[in-house]
């Protein structure tokens, strides 16, 4: 019988190591194919139907790519478990991961113990969010109000349809996918992507959605 498959994923050479040598320290390779890569784009070619974990460890970041990749992933295999290991906590940001199927958040503080633990619990069918991550989330709703009145002001220099196109940009949408949802014409989105960068002086979309989930200007 074809062992079911584990992807690892991260950019740094020693971290992918540890992880790897740390599943085959608890036996896990007896029961997975461990598959690993340093190159985000290679991770949705290796993901197919037999694809069972796939293991994240998103250091620097870019929200808006890995917000993709995890939806792409899932559109190859529903049925994939994803953990995600990040240094960052912000709550908006796991939030996402978690509306687009992630099974897993592990933070800045998981050590050994917790990430076997967490595999473990994921791999029986239920969800993990680690110890300082859930630390995050009860800051984070305790001064949900206090975010709220900041963001007011914010919020009130962009029109009702730059929030809509901001939304999607944070949810990981594409200008053509963003166009379709709201029956609008690629070159308005263009448009009205440029106006929202031009009204907070950013750069890039991903500056931008680091900027939104900040300062709260996205539900």
């Amino acid at each position: 019988m074809m062992k079911k498959e584990t992807i690892i994923y991260s950019e740094h050479g020693l971290c992918l190591s540890f992880m790897v040598n740390s599943l085959r320290d608890q036996g896990f390779h007896d029961q997975y194919e461990i598959l690993k890569t340093s190159s985000l784009s290679e991770v949705r070619e290796l993901v197919s139907e037999n694809s069972h974990i796939l293991l994240l460890y998103l250091n620097s970041m870019n929200m808006v790519e890995a917000l993709d990749l995890v939806e792409k992933a899932l559109s190859i295999n529903a049925d994939l478990k994803i953990i995600v290991i990040s240094v960052k906590s912000e709550m908006k940001m796991v939030k996402r991961f978690f509306d687009r199927g992630v099974k897993g958040y592990l933070g800045r503080d998981t050590d050994y113990e917790e990430f076997h633990k967490a595999l473990a619990q994921i791999i029986d069918g239920h969800v993990y969010i680690s110890n300082d991550s859930k630390e995050a989330l009860v800051n984070f709703i305790c001064s949900v109000d206090d975010e709220k009145e900041k963001s007011g002001p914010r919020n009130s220099e962009l029109t009702a349809r730059e929030l809509d196109v901001l939304n999607l940009i944070c949810d990981g949408l594409r200008t053509k996918a963003i166009a379709e949802k709201l029956f609008i014409s690629t070159h308005t989105v263009e448009s009205h992507r440029r106006n929202i960068l031009l009204k907070f002086n950013i750069n890039s979309s991903s500056q931008l959605v680091k900027y939104a989930l900040e300062n709260s200007l996205v539900n």
